[in-house]
């Protein structure tokens, strides 16, 4: 046995004997003569040997009547695999899940000593945690499951697991998801992503580093283990901008309160990477990221940097935007330069490509017209503009709404499927200003024409449905839209994707209806297989389906509680005081959501936010709030990087979609995790 080897097999033992430490009375201390230790033996065996397997080990925790298993999977490449493993073999049978997202890794808790054993075991993000319910039978049937799929995975030959889509549609995946708020979704496009190859890793680091940044997870992106590779790669501006506004998350406190020299020492402590990125272009980043530039080229008395950085901000009339205090150092510094040395030096040529090492002509690419154009056409320069965010310095999508639908509409198959690359710039480019419903419109068609119906897609045509009701189509477009929509309902609608269904319904009674009997056709085909199912419904889905029900004037008998299924779960009416805070930009989503919980959580205090910036109020109900769930569609990253950055609480959830149901789902997932863990 070599040195390595060695070193491995012990290190392995000491993780097992923390797993099996304090804080887990399935197995206290791997005592050999624990009567009980043949129930847990065979998991223990199974990762000694090695088995190509995920990891299986429980715990029963000796503090409180709680039972889990954690499930880890070998490589983080292999988080889709496990989580598909643990369906096939566990499933809803002896795990309760969210068909919509599926199972999803759990967050370690860093001051539990058995979970903190496995983060230094496996790192972040590659272990699933899996509960069942309270009897004795329910834990063992879950064990036999996965002792089950550990003996089955192990004896199967090697096999290489590949993903049958290609790169260029998984990559217009992940962006649309993110863009449409479909966190979960875009977390599992990220592990197909890694599993399929033919994606540097830089790239990759890249794709994870804008979906923190979206998150609203500055500390995450300043201790990615990837970050000093991806910067020396020269990222897109998005991936700088993500970096830069993570550095600005430890500035916020000092600057809000006019301390220069604090905010400066915060700086030259949290901000190493930051010279490397001074010469990105201001015009292409938010005020968080500028002022961070500003403020480091005035600390280095990086001249020329700190000119392009000021001529950039004047040109643009973004002076009010920056922190005065920031805005009047840089003023001092450049004011005791040009004094002291005279003018400036004319800046040097900037040298031209000739035409004759240009790969292929291409108009100039600086509209949405010649953006679609350019990515519908598979040209290198489309794509550029979408990983760039050129689109930002455009006039809005609005502007071109016709010419963008006939376009769309008017594409070959190709050079569709090309074209709905842009879906995620697009519904980032309108945000929740003025809406483009032709254009939204158009890619539904795309959409629908290319079965586009996974979790991820489903979040987006619910983004797209939102923007092209927003728009107030006439009556023939409004039927038709309808129709589109539910044409394919039947592969789609099912109680375990009912937050989707009910967020479309939602989104119909929100809306203006210039066709009442189109919109009570659609609100009866999305409603009726949840109807017949409804059984099956948790608690949280069941009372929106009948408030959506009963407002749209559907006819369905409802039943007054959930069956079986739900019984294993605390009710949401016995849930103790606590108070979540729930943010998005859309308040209609926001209102509906608190009073729905005010309904079935009389005891939880529910407040929103929608604010674009972070504020003392804002900070407040961060730091007071037991939950907090967040809608990251079209999110502000001003807002939801100060709420993560003050919440003091560890529950913080996603919704994985922008509407009120898929709010709803992820504030009584959070709840009861919450409740569970006092």
């Amino acid at each position: 046995m070599t040195q390595t080897q060695e070193q491995k097999r012990e290190a392995l033992e000491r993780f097992l004997h923390r797993f099996f430490g304090p804080g887990n009375g399935v197995w206290p201390d791997l005592d050999p003569n624990y009567r009980y230790k043949d129930r847990t033996l065979p998991f223990v065996e199974s990762l000694r040997r090695g088995d190509d397997a995920p990891v299986v080990l429980p715990r029963v925790y000796t503090d409180r009547d709680r039972f889990v298993v954690y499930v880890i999977a070998r490589e983080p490449g292999e988080r889709a695999k496990t989580a598909e493993l643990i369906r096939a073999f566990a499933g809803p049978t002896y795990v309760a899940y969210d068909e919509q997202v599926g199972i999803q890794p759990a967050w370690l808790d860093p001051d539990d000593p058995v979970e903190q054993a496995i983060h230094d075991f496996a790192g972040d993000r590659t272990t699933f945690r899996l509960e069942t319910g309270r009897t004795l039978d329910h834990r063992r049937n879950l064990a036999g499951a996965l002792e089950l799929m550990q003996r089955t995975q192990a004896r199967r030959p090697p096999r290489l697991w590949r993903v049958a889509k290609p790169i260029g549609r998984l990559l217009a995946e992940f962006d649309a998801s993110l863009s449409a708020g479909a966190e979960a979704a875009s977390d599992v496009v990220l592990d197909h992503l890694a599993a399929a190859g033919g994606i540097t890793a830089a790239n990759l680091a890249n794709l994870r580093i804008k979906r923190l940044d979206r998150l609203g997870r500055s500390e995450e992106i300043l201790q990615f283990p990837e970050l000093p590779d991806a910067i020396r790669q020269d990222p897109p501006v998005p991936v700088k901008e993500a970096i830069l506004n993570g550095v600005y998350a430890a500035l916020e406190e000092p600057l809000a309160e006019d301390d220069l020299s604090a905010a400066r020492a915060r700086l030259e402590e949290r901000g190493r990477f930051v010279p490397a990125l001074l010469d990105t272009d201001a015009g292409k980043l938010g005020t968080q990221a500028v002022t961070v530039l500003l403020m480091a080229a005035t600390i280095l008395e990086d001249l020329p940097a700190l000119r392009r950085l000021v001529e950039a901000v004047q040109s643009e009339c973004r002076i009010g935007e920056l922190p005065s205090l920031i805005w009047e150092d840089a003023q001092r510094v450049l004011a005791e330069s040009d004094g002291a040395t005279g003018p400036p030096a004319a800046a040097e040529p900037v040298p031209q490509v000739a035409e004759d090492d240009a790969s292929e002509a291409f108009p100039t690419i600086d509209s949405w017209p010649t953006f679609l154009a350019a990515v519908a056409a598979g040209n290198r320069e489309g794509q550029s503009a979408v990983e760039q965010r050129s689109w930002t310095a455009w006039s809005p999508p609005a502007a071109h709404d016709a010419a963008l639908a006939g376009f769309l509409d008017g594409l070959e198959n190709q050079a569709a499927e090309e074209a709905w690359r842009a879906v995620g710039a697009f519904i980032d480019a309108v945000g929740y200003v003025a809406p483009a419903g032709l254009t939204a419109h158009a890619f539904i068609r795309n959409a629908v024409a290319f079965d586009r119906f996974g979790p991820g897609d489903l979040a987006v045509l619910q983004a797209l449905a939102e923007i092209a009701l927003r728009a107030a189509p006439s009556a023939q477009n409004y039927a038709e839209l309808l129709d589109e929509i539910g044409a394919y309902r039947s592969r789609w609608v099912s109680p375990e994707r009912a937050a989707i269904a009910l967020d479309f319904v939602d989104r119909l009674f929100l809306a203006a209806c210039p066709d009442p009997e189109a919109r009570a056709k659609l609100a009866y085909d999305l409603l009726e297989p949840l109807w017949r199912h409804q059984g099956r419904l948790n608690e949280a889905d069941l009372a929106f389906a009948k408030r959506l029900s009963r407002e749209l004037g559907v006819d369905f008998s409802w039943q007054d509680r959930v069956g079986s299924e739900g019984e294993r779960e605390l009710s949401l009416s016995d849930l103790p005081p606590m108070k979540v805070l729930l943010y998005s930009l859309d308040d209609a989503v926001l209102a509906r959501c608190v009073e729905e919980i005010k309904q079935l959580a009389p005891a939880v205090d529910a407040a929103k936010a929608s604010d674009h910036v972070g504020s003392a109020q804002l900070r407040q109900k961060a730091r007071s709030a037991d939950l907090v769930v967040i809608a990251t569609r079209c999110a502000k990253h001003a807002a939801t990087g100060f709420i993560t950055q003050h919440a003091r609480t560890e529950h913080i959830h996603y919704a994985d979609g922008s509407g009120s149901a898929s709010m709803l789902r992820a504030a009584v997932t959070g709840l009861r995790s919450a409740a569970v863990g006092r």
